[in-house]
């Protein structure tokens, strides 16, 4: 059936409530991060109207002063029906797009509610080594990550053209970026303009342009330096030393659990060939201070970095350690652990 110029392309969003303590509590509508629309819940239901245009992801919120709910919902033309029984439980149907997503989403739960009954089991048997236990638990692991992609690759293929495809496409390619071209290059034009794809196509692209043996890409944080001047990575990168760059945020207890290892790395290696220069990102500054004096750090730090320089390199999660080359040519990024005192020793023993 082929649509007139005049189909109607409006939605209307039916919801209800089960909790009713959510009555006179607002319910928002996010659509790509951003509220773009609200109302109160009454009676234990809320309802939203409005155009779809191109089908796209959206998130409802409904906000109480010490707990929320959310559920996610595609906004496409026609009558949408959404039941929220709790934070983790809820429903939505009545549209093509909405079905096909419940159906993916009831299938995602009842593999993954396999996995931890699994898993479970697998901690109270207490007839197994710790040995043995962790050797069942990692193959317990990867059947549930071969089922999960297994269902990635079905939606992806039923919906290489529709928003449930941009859905698939970055779960499948979990922020690699030569997966992602790889499905990006077989996706239909709904896919490639969906705004997270878009989004996650510049990741990629920042992450191809640093990637190992590529040239340092250089930014400037104007209150950078621990005095409140202009700091450059290039202060520092490119200079004729080894330079270890640690983007960090004192709320990242990965980062701070690093801290330790690369004070050892510096106080082995620090010298006229090797530095190690902190990079404080997505973090406050007063944030940043405070930490300093609880962790083991002595080399110099960037301070308030925020985005500028991950989205430079494409970096998604912290921490992301860099090592850059004395003409400031990037020998390895990604690294940690004991890898980074490996790799360290191994450049300047060359």
């Amino acid at each position: 059936m082929f649509a007139s110029c005049g189909a109607n392309k409006s939605y209307t969003l039916q919801g209800s409530v089960a909790d009713s303590t959510y009555n006179g509590a607002t319910a928002y509508l996010y659509i790509n991060g951003e509220a773009q629309d609200s109302t109160a819940v009454e009676n234990n239901t809320f309802t939203f109207t409005g155009d779809a245009g191109t089908p796209t992801m959206a998130r409802v919120q409904i906000q109480q002063e010490k707990s929320r709910l959310r559920a996610q919902v595609v906004l496409e033309p026609g009558q949408i029906n959404m039941e929220i029984v709790d934070r983790s439980t809820n429903t939505v149907s009545g549209t093509p797009l909405n079905e096909a997503y419940a159906a993916y989403t009831k299938s995602s739960n009842e593999v993954y509610n396999t996995y931890r009954e699994g898993y479970m089991a697998l901690r109270q048997n207490k007839e197994l080594s710790d040995e043995d236990r962790a050797a069942e638990t990692k193959k317990l692991r990867e059947v549930y990550s071969a089922a999960s992609e297994q269902l990635d690759q079905e939606l992806f293929a039923a919906h290489k053209d529709d928003i449930l495809g941009a859905t698939a496409m970055l779960s499948l390619s979990d922020y690699d970026a030569v997966k992602f071209d790889s499905l990006y290059s077989i996706a239909g034009e709904a896919v490639k303009n969906a705004p997270n794809v878009v989004k996650e196509k510049a990741r990629c692209e920042a992450v191809k342009n640093t990637s190992e043996g590529k040239m340092f890409v250089d930014f400037t944080i104007e209150k950078g330096n621990a005095d409140g001047t202009p700091a450059k990575l290039s202060d520092y990168v490119g200079k004729g030393k080894y330079v270890l760059v640690d983007f960090w945020a004192s709320w990242c207890g990965p980062c701070r659990g690093e801290m330790p290892n690369l004070a050892n790395v510096y106080k082995q290696h620090k010298g006229e060939k090797f530095e190690i220069v902190g990079v404080a990102v997505w973090d406050e500054r007063p944030d940043t201070e405070k930490a300093l004096t609880e962790l083991p750090i002595s080399w110099p730090v960037i301070f308030d970095a925020q985005k500028i320089p991950t989205d430079l390199y494409g970096i998604y999660g912290i921490p992301e350690i860099i090592l850059f080359g004395p003409d400031g040519t990037i020998v390895a990024r990604g690294i940690r652990g004991e890898e980074i005192g490996k790799k360290v020793a191994e450049v300047l023993a060359e």
